[in-house]
């Protein structure tokens, strides 16, 4: 990977609201090849964009979940250093149990799909991506993404050399703090995260076991009419109401469900992106440490070997001249073909930890603006998602004050007989 790839763009650094030239839609799921085994459904994806890049300021087209997957990978490939929002997870037990075309599990679906496209809209960086442009625009679809399916191959044989580093186990000899912070902070987001999750999980079966009771409590109410003859019908109407105030709480609780703890859980999963680019950081600069060390290693045999002659002195190197002496082999002969590796070996290992350390310093950087993205990010959405929580409850409260405010007059001309 060249420091050049890196730097994909310097509207990262910008504030986040410049990064708001598009507005994206995910509905009307539909259901394609039905009553085949290729049956999938597929998404109306409606772009409005001011970027002119693109063909029209609104485009619409049709795309399925696997090709939602090509731009999630083909994202995360290209732009290493960028956090890549997730995908609603595909190994859900809907997949085993063959619902995966039932309602509920679509519109779950969509409102991730959703989540996923409004972050990449408000990425500076990868909003401009021709991988996003294509997505949201393309009317050969299949021609055009086929184009980019084959992974790149990587830069030369030092890209790979990292790799071999990161297998190796290898860890970082200096920290840098200001990402063991990141990560620390990222830790904390994730930990209370879990126990909003784990917390709420407990309030939604509360309220749907109140919601039960409350259902269980309108029919006996209904059933005590029949016994009362005098006032039959306003007992039902109590019971009917009760029954409406089991709805609404049904409507609430599937609204929190679906809408702020799933955006809690997706949430978490975002937090393992940002984790992921902040490992694949720590890689880089291992590689530089690690080439550094050979570096080193590399110059003191040298120095060792002009010095003694050897290029080391332990006790491999005592049986190697032992050997050749026997041999009869010239040993300056042998000390100056030894020097001439060593020279190129170093010159090689010079130009690579320099190119190591522009890629580690570059990778860093790009990921602390990432960081400074997703916090903004993080802080617009929570904001949203609490928003929708808090009217989610206000729209429920209303509709309670509305159900008994309608059933008060009929209890008051209820009439007693002396």
């Amino acid at each position: 990977m060249n420091p050049d790839q890196l730097s994909h763009s310097n509207a990262s650094n910008a504030a986040i609201s410049t990064a708001f030239p598009m507005t994206i839609t995910v509905a009307e799921p539909l259901k394609e090849f039905d009553g085949t085994k290729d049956a999938f459904i597929s998404y109306l994806i409606t772009t409005k964009t001011t970027l002119d890049t693109f063909s029209s300021p609104t485009v619409s087209v049709r795309r399925r979940f696997q090709d939602f997957v090509w731009l999630h990978n083909s994202l995360s490939r290209d732009f290493a250093a960028c956090v890549v929002p997730p995908l609603p997870d595909r190994h859900r037990m809907e997949y085993i149990t063959g619902d995966r075309f039932g309602p509920e599990f679509v519109e779950k679906r969509r409102a991730s799909l959703q989540r996923f496209l409004t972050r990449l809209s408000r990425h500076p960086t990868l909003q401009k991506s021709e991988y996003f442009r294509i997505f949201l625009e393309s009317r050969e679809w299949n021609r055009e993404s086929s184009l980019y399916r084959q992974k790149k191959p990587g830069d030369g044989v030092f890209e790979n050399l990292g790799d071999a580093l990161l297998n190796a186990f290898s860890k970082l000899k200096k920290p840098d703090e200001k990402f063991v912070e990141i990560k620390e902070s990222v830790d904390k987001l994730e930990e209370n995260l879990q126990t909003i999750d784990r917390l709420y999980q407990k309030i939604i079966k509360r309220q749907t076991d109140l919601e039960v009771d409350y259902r269980d409590f309108g029919s006996s109410i209904a059933g005590l009419g029949q016994l009362e003859t005098g006032i039959t019908a306003p007992l039902e109407q109590f019971g009917d109401t009760i029954s409406k105030f089991a709805d609404a709480w049904k409507r609430m609780t599937y609204r929190e469900e679906n809408g702020y703890l799933a955006q809690i859980r997706d949430y978490l999963t975002y937090c393992h992106c940002v984790k992921n680019v902040l490992k694949l950081r720590d890689q880089k600069q291992v590689d530089f440490e690690d080439l550094s060390e050979y570096l080193q290693n590399a110059l003191m045999e040298r120095e060792n070997l002009m010095n003694t002659g050897k290029s080391s002195t332990g006790i491999s190197s005592f049986l190697r001249e032992t050997v050749d002496n026997i041999k009869g082999v010239d040993q300056e002969q042998v000390k100056k073909e030894r020097l001439q590796k060593l020279d190129s070996k170093i010159a090689e290992l010079e130009k690579e930890v320099e190119n190591s350390n522009d890629v580690s310093d570059q990778f860093s950087l790009e990921v602390a603006k990432e960081y400074e993205i997703f916090q903004t990010a993080k802080t617009i959405e929570m904001k949203d998602c609490l928003l929708a929580y808090a009217d989610s409850h206000v729209e429920f409260y209303r509709q309670g004050v509305e159900l008994w405010e309608e059933i008060i007059p009929i209890l008051d001309d209820i009439k007693f007989q002396a």
